[in-house]
């Protein structure tokens, strides 16, 4: 059992030594303080100033949305003037997308809570929890569109090239020596 975990943290390990494992784990640090500031939110509007649900999920999906913004741009290290067709509108598109889905679970969660006969903190926990998961899903859905779409490296890959002393690219299996043969004993032919 403990040899199956340490494969497995080894297999994170090297996944987020990756591109795709770096930005992932940047964007998580982003959606911890956005989750963190919209359920405070949340729990603040629904609960203390006894907002309906859909205007507390709004709220609080707006004190999560600027925090995603900034930290995502640090996650994919965007910098400078963000060019607003290609990346701020998008950005912000898939965020209304994001909050539509989370007011509407709110709402659904809060009606299903009342239903339920929920009250005071149990109907918080219940639309709370609810709320979270949603947020969840979004993470997921906003990193992959984000990741391959809207902050996708676009930049052409350069083909390998040999090395200045005329030698392959050593990241690169070696070419067959005869790469019309692929018949071993042809091959020793060739050798003899």
């Amino acid at each position: 059992m403990t040899h199956r975990v340490a494969r497995i943290i080894a297999a994170v390990r090297s996944k987020l030594h990756t591109t795709v494992g770096k930005r992932f784990s940047r964007f998580a640090v982003a959606a911890v303080a956005a989750v963190a500031a919209s359920q405070a939110t949340l729990a603040s509007c629904l609960g203390g100033l006894h907002w309906t649900a859909g205007r507390s999920a709004l709220a609080a999906w707006v004190a999560g949305a600027g925090t995603s913004y900034l930290v995502s741009r640090w996650a994919w290290e965007r910098r400078g003037m963000p060019n607003p067709l290609k990346e701020t509108i998008p950005f912000w598109a898939v965020a209304v997308g994001a909050a539509i889905v989370l007011t509407s679970v709110t709402k659904f969660a809060n009606r299903h809570a009342l239903d339920m006969g929920l009250s005071g903190a149990q109907r918080l926990l219940f639309v709370g929890a609810a709320y979270f998961v949603a947020n969840c899903v979004t993470f997921v859905t906003r990193f992959l569109i984000f990741h391959y779409v809207l902050f996708a490296d676009r930049r052409p890959q350069s083909a390998p090239v040999a090395a200045s002393s005329g030698l392959a690219d050593p990241s690169f299996p070696p070419a067959h020596p005869y790469p019309d043969s692929h018949d071993s004993e042809d091959v020793q032919n060739h050798v003899r």
